[in-house]
């Protein structure tokens, strides 16, 4: 998780500029995806949070990137 304990949000990745565009959408699909699970695990009846807002944000972080994406 190299996004864990650096980036307080997904902002804060898209603002990283010694992150490379696909290192960015890398970081943040790998956030997505472990909110995702954990998520899953707390619907599960297992502790934690649910923190649908940042997976919101997540997803929206992603969404620029695609829009901004070189080439593209």
């Amino acid at each position: 998780m190299a996004y864990h304990g650096k980036y307080d949000s997904p902002a804060d990745v898209l603002r990283d500029e010694s992150l490379s565009h696909p290192e960015k959408v890398e970081m943040l699909e790998s956030w997505r995806d472990d909110k995702e699970a954990y998520m899953r695990a707390s619907e599960e009846g297992m502790q934690g949070d649910d923190r649908s807002d940042l997976l919101r944000l997540i997803e929206n972080a992603l969404n620029s990137l695609q829009e901004n994406s070189p080439g593209g």
